[in-house]
């Protein structure tokens, strides 16, 4: 009986939609019991955890290109919309108020799927092999420190605002009792420790670093298909970076630039880099995410549906040479990643083409979003580096993205770089809101209000509002 079951579990997952397989995950004791009385049961729930990731609601959209982005001021809106709403900071709209409870809520599923894993797989009793556990739990742990942070990033106060009053629940269990809150470093110390033990299981089993990523990217490279294309998962390298991304958020600088260094520097067997910056010659090839600097991705097979046409994203050419852009800029990620199209004299948007799906582009570009990429350890070590080292750094990321590198000899002047590259770098990706925030910017390009605690900290939803009084 439980293998059928399984079996059955597995074929409605390959057979069913997004939304169908994220309906029959199972609810009752005796169902859990079921389902993890079995490897592939197991697995089922974790890759129910990626779907769930990937939907237009969380990462497939919102959290990326979507809402996110919107809040950095990345995109043209018509008037009276959600997209103006969101650009102005009227949380009070009751479009973007529930917007943000969407995503709240959606998060939080993501960390239950993972939750309901993790409680039963120390006792899972032989069921797993070494490989699996270390595999499925290392996954699982960073997935459910990655939705946290970013519940953190959007709901939690600014780094530099941060008291000792109670800001987010952290859920490490299944209850349907109100999850008590914590204090920001209590949140933070949760988070960190997860990660600690995701790395520490990861580092045991992970293929990623016996394997080069396009051995990996062939289901034939390993003995299992289930352990190829570590990009799309939450592998090894993953929760290595985002330690140094959690690390810089909590202002240790030293830790953040040890795990920067580690995917920076790390090298497959036969000593060549692991993850390498993307240049113009990617570009040239249809691949304008730079796959080859993915550190973890999500392959998204609707991409063209939602922004991958071409003509679904837009900003004013002008408004980003004012902020961003010289004219006659050889920058990259200008020159190939946006196209004006002349609809009329009067009407001519300036259209987002990073994710345009090219016909002839890599196979490990295509339909995917990243969300962690080499570029940002980059920028993150050259923040947190010795000037020595930080220069040489960001003279490598200059040349790969084809521009000439400016002064950050000083705080003030590394300052004002970091946040014009983490708008030009992370465009379309939703990180250059985090940027700001972090770094208490009250300049926000385009923005028509300074950047402050009433911009920056996202209310919570009503219900959750009220678990914190």
């Amino acid at each position: 009986m439980k293998k059928i079951l399984s079996i059955i579990f597995l074929v409605s997952l390959l057979l069913t939609g997004c939304d169908d397989y994220l309906n029959v995950l199972p609810s009752s004791e005796k169902e859990q019991d079921e389902m993890f009385s079995t490897r592939d049961g197991y697995r089922a729930v974790l890759t129910g955890a990626y779907i769930r990731m990937k939907q237009t609601s969380l990462y497939g959209q919102e959290m990326t290109f979507g809402i996110v982005e919107n809040l950095a001021q990345h995109w043209d809106y018509t008037s009276g919309s959600t997209g103006e709403y969101l650009s102005s900071y009227n949380y009070k709209a009751q479009s973007v108020e529930e917007a943000f409870s969407n995503l709240y809520n959606n998060l939080y599923k993501v960390i239950a799927d993972v939750n309901g894993l993790l409680r039963n797989i120390d006792n899972s009793n032989g069921v797993l092999d070494s490989t699996d556990y270390n595999l499925i739990k290392g996954e699982a742990l960073g997935i459910r420190a990655l939705c946290h942070f970013d519940v953190l990033r959007l709901y939690g106060p600014m780094p530099e605002k941060a008291t000792d009053g109670k800001v987010l629940p952290y859920v490490t269990a299944v209850s349907h009792t109100p999850n008590a809150f914590l204090t920001y470093n209590q949140f933070l110390d949760r988070l960190t420790a997860d990660l600690d033990v995701a790395e520490q299981c990861l580092a045991k089993a992970d293929p990623i670093r016996n394997y080069s990523i396009e051995t990996l990217s062939s289901s034939t490279a390993v003995k299992d298909s289930y352990y190829s294309s570590r990009q799309t998962r939450m592998n090894y390298y993953a929760v290595c970076a985002l330690q140094a991304r959690v690390a810089l958020w909590k202002g240790d600088r030293e830790r953040a630039l040890r795990y920067a260094r580690l995917i920076i520097d790390a090298k497959d067997p036969a000593g060549n880099k692991m993850f390498r910056l993307g240049t113009r010659d990617d570009c040239a090839k249809g691949d304008k995410t730079f796959s080859s600097e993915h550190v973890f991705d999500l392959k998204v097979n609707d991409i063209t549906s939602t922004i991958g046409s071409g003509r679904s994203y837009h900003k004013s050419q002008s408004e980003l040479t004012a902020r961003l852009y010289e004219k006659g800029t050889s920058d990259i990620r200008f020159v190939n990643m946006w196209e004006e199209v002349k609809i009329s004299y009067y009407n001519r948007p300036f259209y987002f083409l990073k994710y345009t799906q090219a016909e002839k582009m890599p196979a490990l570009a295509k339909n995917v979003i990243p969300l962690i990429r080499l570029s940002e350890m980059y920028l993150i070590a050259i923040e947190c580096a010795p000037a020595d080292e930080a220069a040489k750094l960001y003279a490598t990321f200059c040349e790969a993205r084809d521009i000439t590198p400016s002064d950050i000899s000083s705080p003030d002047k590394l300052r004002e770089v970091l946040i014009k590259e983490y708008n030009k770098e992370f465009y379309g990706e939703g990180q250059a809101f985090y940027a700001y925030k972090r770094l208490g910017a009250t300049d926000i390009y385009w923005a028509s209000v300074p950047g402050s605690e009433a911009t920056y900290v996202v209310p919570l939803p009503v219900k959750e509002a009220v678990y914190n009084d």
